[in-house]
C-alpha cells in the first residue's frame, strides 16, 4: 500500500503541465496490493483464493471488497473469481494508470482550483482495482465517505483527452457533497450527476460528449434528443421515487425506459442545469442547499417540458 503526495509525481504524458499541489493532497494506491495478491496466489484452489482475497483486500479498504448493492455473497465470489481470471489481460493497462495517475491527479486538482481556489478533498482518496465497478466516484463505506478511482476501468475508457474533465466531474462530487448530502430519491441523483457533468463542461470549454462521459456505453445525446419529450416526462414522473429500479432506469438502464438509451438521466440532468446558467454561476449551484436545489431543478425541468410541448 502506498500513499502519494501529489506534488512529488512523475510527468503524465500529453496532460497539461503539472503544478505542484500541497503535500496534504494525497491518495492511497492499493493497486500494488492487488497485483501482489494475484501473483502470490497463482495456483491456489479457487474457493480458498477467493476467501483469501476477501479477507486480505477488504482489510485495506473496509467495505469496498465485499458484497454491496444487494449482491449476495455467492454472486460476489463469482465476481471476484472472474476478475482474478481476467487480470492478465488488464495488467499492462493497470500499470500504465498506476504510473501516470500521480501527475494526473495533481494536475486535476490544480485545474479544479481555477474555479474553487485552494480546494482540497475532505474525504480519503483511493486508487484501486475496482473489479470492473467504476472509473471513479464517491462511495460511503461503513458510514464513511471516500473518493475512489478504479484504475482498471480508467485504463479501459479514459485517455489524455478525457482524463481532466473526468477528474473535474469526480472532484466536483466531493465539493458538492459538502453542501448536498446523499439522498435516495431520483431528483437527488439527477441534480448531483447533472451538475457534475455541467461542471466538467464549464471547466473544459468546448468539451465533447466523450469528455463529458455521454458516450458510454453508447452515444446518449442524439438518442435522447430523438425522444426528448418522452425522456423529460419519464424523468418528471420518477423525481420523488427512491426505488432502486427507478434510479437505475435513468442512470444505468432498464427495460422500463423503452427506447431511451442507457444513462440518459445524465444528459437530462445536464440540460436542466444548463438552463440555469443565466441565473447561477457554478459555485452557487455547487453550494445550493437541498431544499432550494429541489425547487430549482423541478422548475428547470418544468421549463424544458413546456418548451417540448408538455406531457401527455
Amino acid at each position: 500500500m502506498r500513499t502519494f503526495s501529489v506534488w512529488s509525481c512523475v510527468m503524465f504524458v500529453a496532460i497539461a503541465p503539472v503544478i505542484a499541489a500541497p503535500k496534504d493532497a494525497q491518495y492511497v494506491d492499493l493497486t500494488d496490493d492487488y497485483v501482489r495478491f494475484v501473483d502470490g496466489t497463482v495456483g491456489v484452489e479457487s474457493a480458498t483464493r477467493i476467501a483469501l482475497f476477501r479477507r486480505q483486500m477488504d482489510a485495506l479498504l473496509p467495505g469496498f471488497y465485499e458484497p454491496r448493492n444487494g449482491e449476495s455473497s455467492g454472486q460476489y465470489d463469482a465476481h471476484v473469481s472472474k476478475a482474478l481470471q481476467k487480470f492478465s489481460a488488464q495488467r499492462a493497462g493497470l500499470e500504465r494508470v498506476q504510473q501516470n495517475f500521480p501527475a494526473a491527479f495533481a494536475s486535476g486538482i490544480e485545474h479544479f482550483r481555477k474555479y474553487f481556489p485552494g480546494w482540497m478533498p475532505d474525504v480519503p482518496v483511493y486508487l484501486v482495482h475496482s473489479l470492473g465497478e467504476m472509473d471513479g466516484g464517491v462511495r460511503t463505506l461503513d458510514g464513511k465517505r471516500y473518493l475512489i478511482f478504479g484504475a482498471d476501468v480508467i485504463a479501459q475508457i479514459h485517455d489524455a483527452h478525457t482524463l481532466t474533465p473526468f477528474l473535474d466531474h469526480e472532484l466536483f462530487h466531493v465539493e458538492n457533497g459538502k453542501h448536498f448530502p446523499e439522498c435516495p430519491q431520483v431528483w437527488c441523483t439527477l441534480w448531483a450527476e447533472g451538475l457534475a457533468t455541467y461542471a466538467a463542461e464549464v471547466m473544459t470549454p468546448g468539451a465533447d460528449d466523450r469528455q463529458l462521459l455521454l458516450m458510454n456505453p453508447e452515444p446518449i445525446r442524439a438518442a435522447t434528443d430523438a425522444r426528448w419529450r418522452d425522456a423529460l416526462c419519464f424523468t418528471r414522473a420518477k423525481l420523488d421515487s427512491s426505488a432502486d429500479a427507478d434510479v437505475e432506469a435513468l442512470f444505468v438502464g432498464g427495460e422500463s425506459t423503452g427506447e431511451l438509451p442507457k444513462r440518459f438521466g445524465y444528459y437530462v440532468g445536464l440540460r436542466a442545469i444548463e438552463s440555469l446558467n443565466d441565473r447561477y454561476d457554478l459555485r452557487a449551484l455547487a453550494h445550493m442547499p437541498p431544499a432550494k436545489a429541489k425547487k430549482t431543478l423541478s422548475d428547470a425541468l418544468a421549463g424544458l417540458i413546456q418548451a417540448a410541448g408538455g406531457c401527455r
